[in-house]
């Protein structure tokens, strides 16, 4: 039941969605831990 070319194809999207997210995500957990070790008002770690 399992259509290579589309588990290629999704595997290649995949991938290129990551290749395009992964700066975003790291400049937001970047931003994140600027902003969390000010105060703990934020819900960062207890």
């Amino acid at each position: 039941m399992v259509n290579t070319r589309t588990d290629v194809e999704l595997a290649a999207a995949v991938q290129n969605a990551l290749q395009r997210l992964l700066p975003q995500i790291r400049a937001e957990i970047r931003e994140e831990f600027r902003t969390g070790s000010g105060p703990s008002g934020s819900g960062g770690n207890p």
